[in-house]
């Protein structure tokens, strides 16, 4: 396990994820690097103590999943990824001021997120920005969600922020292994442009792919997760910002 993961267990945060992960462990896969000069700033930034630190905001940009909704129409922020990771940051990084800002629209896809990416996601002067539409961006045609997510990836980078991609969250409903399958058509062009922009990607869909038990312990309804699955989004993310050699 990974000295991040280890870290939210001693914190007693991770006990969803350790119920599941005991019972089923997941494999251990490689994250984004830590070491791209954007989040690097960040890190050291959020190191910093007074009288030298800064408020660091971290905006989660998206749809119903970083909005918290498990079983429509119920919110549930506080098992939410974005929630978990500020809690997760805020004891790796005690001395930072540090805010994760959620503006998660549900139903939404990145065709209507851009319309409001200045004034729901820049305008709160973010260091770093979550980009997470894969699950709704299903009805789009993958070059139409490319293109939105690459706006805003240039948007957030010319504003001073760093931009983070992640992949979709598990759907119940998903065709695994069928031609054609929406999910992971989706999840391989989130990597690809990630490669292509130089963008981290926190990969929430092969950290769901990877659980070794029934996904429907990590859902909340067939395409919300519960605070179980988003403890496997955190996963994903938390590497970005702790970096490997950090001690809990």
């Amino acid at each position: 396990m990974i000295k991040s993961i280890l870290l939210l267990l001693l914190l007693g945060l991770a006990f969803g994820y350790q119920q599941v992960s005991d019972a089923h462990p997941t494999k251990e896969t490689s994250a984004a690097p830590t070491s791209q000069p954007c989040l690097a700033n960040v890190i050291r930034d959020l190191q910093a103590k007074w009288p030298d630190n800064a408020v660091v905001n971290i905006v989660a940009f998206g749809h119903s999943v970083p909005a918290g909704y498990g079983a429509t129409p119920i919110v549930q922020k506080r098992d939410a990824y974005p929630r978990l990771l500020e809690d997760a940051l805020s004891i790796a990084y005690p001395h930072a001021v540090l805010n994760v800002i959620t503006e998660g629209v549900g139903g939404e896809n990145s065709q209507q997120g851009l319309a409001r990416f200045q004034r729901d996601a820049l305008d709160h002067h973010p260091r770093v920005v979550l980009i997470d539409y894969g699950l709704n961006d299903r009805a789009l045609t993958l070059q139409a969600s490319a293109r939105n997510l690459a706006t805003m990836t240039d948007a957030a980078r010319a504003a001073g922020a760093c931009p983070v991609l992640l992949t979709p969250t598990w759907d119940t409903q998903a065709t695994p292994g069928r031609s054609g399958d929406a999910l992971r058509e989706q999840a391989a062009m989130i990597r690809q442009l990630g490669a292509r922009l130089q963008v981290p990607v926190a990969d929430s869909l092969a950290a769901f792919e990877a659980f070794g038990g029934d996904r429907a312990a990590l859902m909340a309804q067939s395409n919300h997760p519960n605070r179980n699955g988003h403890m496997l989004v955190l996963q994903r993310l938390l590497p970005l910002f702790v970096p490997a050699s950090a001690q809990p």
